[in-house]
């Protein structure tokens, strides 16, 4: 493969991510010297800006097919990966339900179960990757899954994510699309990893040694103890008392799985709830524990700010979505002393170079669904950090597929610090798989590729439907 060609006599950038925040910079120049590591991450602004990136000097055309970007001056060919294929033979998607220990409400859902789609690839040389994605982008997932039949994931996947929504325009399934080109792509990468031999995190370049990763908690916004509709749900949340429920709840996850980070679901009902119920959650877990507050964007601008001020002196740890859009939460953060986490207004490459010239400066809450797989979610974690964002994972509810992932995603590019990583797992009453959560910090599993396989017999039992099989 020959990168790109520019033919250029602009310097090399002393500062390439500088240089890239220019408002009306269009090209920038950076020197191989500066090393891999900063370079992947002047990649990801790169494209994050919509810049074109070319590397000068020793190595340029290695690193230019590496990092998707050009070479400025004359390229040379770069020989393909060694190594066996690893060639797409049939993709089975699983359709299950995943039961919560309690019901889940928010402004946005009251569910006992989590729909989701487990993807499953084989190749033709025995390995099989693991991946997932939204249920409802099966409709997607399936017309997508038929197009990687055949292909070699050892050496097609450039070409796969090129071919996959190559602008905005294309993707005109949105959320959807994203989701679907996650759920394989993961699979893939578990492939690749399996063929490397070596964990995941090591593949996406995690050279340090392996911690265990500190993990947050959703809550419901109530916990009324069976299922209720909306109606229902009101009549409960009138007893301010019954906040004592959340409380409780996040307790027992505390002395079950040592876990100190929560984050309140707020069901958008009434400010004085939400109040009273993360004055419970501080007043029985104590001044260290992380508390955060997510209504998802269910208040007005306006009705945010109220609120929020009221919240300011609980010491939270971020307000997550108090308002919608970019807009609203730059408003909302001239008049708050608490930081603001999102992962409802920053959701695209864009979004995060428009909330940095509004001049909010925010936690990113990125997932693998919303940011279209694992170098996705990897890119935006580095460009965020380059525009003084701070990137963390969010989660809801995923088989420990997901789980796994998310683990090794933290680890490769630094995601569980300075915020824990969400996680769902201790809300789930039975997952695919087992993950170790103790002291309030969850341990990546072991062994090559995501280095876990979900079992057979919990596949069968949470599926809501019978597989789908493309071949």
């Amino acid at each position: 493969m020959t990168p790109a060609s520019i033919a250029t006599d602009q310097p090399s950038a002393a500062d390439p991510l500088a240089a890239c925040l220019e408002p009306a910079a269009t090209l920038v120049v950076a020197a191989t010297t500066l090393g891999t590591p900063a370079l992947r991450q002047v990649a990801a602004l790169a494209r994050a800006v919509d810049v074109t990136l070319a590397l000068r000097g020793p190595g340029a055309s290695a690193l230019a097919v590496e990092f998707g970007c050009a070479v400025a001056g004359p390229a040379e060919p770069v020989p393909p990966p060694s190594g066996p294929a690893l060639t797409v033979r049939e993709i089975r998607l699983h359709r299950l339900a995943l039961p919560l220990t309690d019901l889940y409400v928010s402004s946005m859902y009251l569910t006992e179960t989590q729909a989701r789609t487990v993807v499953e690839i084989r190749t033709e040389q025995g390995l099989t990757g693991w991946g997932e994605s939204h249920a409802t982008a099966l409709p997607k997932l399936q017309a997508l899954a038929k197009t990687w039949l055949g292909r070699d994931l050892a050496r097609d996947m450039p070409a796969l994510r090129r071919s996959f929504g190559r602008i905005g325009f294309d993707n005109r399934d949105g959320r959807n699309a994203l989701s679907a080109f996650a759920g394989l792509e993961l699979a893939a990468h578990d492939i690749r990893a399996q063929a490397a031999d070596q964990p995941l995190h090591r593949l996406l370049g995690h050279e340090g040694p392996v911690r265990p990763l500190p993990v947050a908690c959703p809550l419901p916004a109530a916990v009324p103890g069976r299922k209720v509709d909306r109606t229902e749900l009101a009549a409960h949340m009138a007893d301010l008392g019954n906040t004592a429920r959340v409380a409780e709840l996040a307790a027992g996850f505390k002395a079950r799985f040592g876990i100190n980070a929560f984050k309140y679901k707020s069901a958008g009902n009434t400010p004085a709830w939400d109040v009273a119920a993360l004055t419970a959650l501080r007043r029985t877990l104590g001044p260290e524990a992380r508390l955060r507050f997510d209504p998802n964007a269910a208040y007005s601008t306006h009705d945010a700010l109220s609120l929020c001020r009221q919240l300011d002196p609980l010491g939270l740890e971020f307000f997550e979505d108090p308002a919608d859009g970019l807009e609203g939460l730059a408003r909302l953060s001239a008049h708050l002393k608490t930081p603001f986490a999102t992962n409802m207004c920053i959701i695209a490459p864009e979004h995060l170079i428009a909330a940095h010239r509004r001049g909010l400066h925010a936690t990113v809450l990125g997932d693998i669904f919303l940011w279209g797989g694992v170098q996705g979610l990897g890119n935006m974690a580095l460009a965020a950090r380059a525009m003084g964002h701070r990137p963390a994972v969010h989660s809801f509810y995923e088989s420990a597929v997901v789980t796994a992932a998310n683990c090794h995603i933290a680890l490769a590019f630094g995601m569980d610090s300075p915020h824990p990583m969400d996680c769902g797992t201790p809300g789930l009453a039975a997952d695919l798989g087992s993950l170790t959560i103790r002291d309030g910090h969850i341990h990546c599993p072991a062994g090559p590729g995501l280095g876990l396989t979900p079992d057979p017999a919990q596949l069968a039992a949470l599926a809501s439907a019978e597989p789908i099989l493309i071949t």
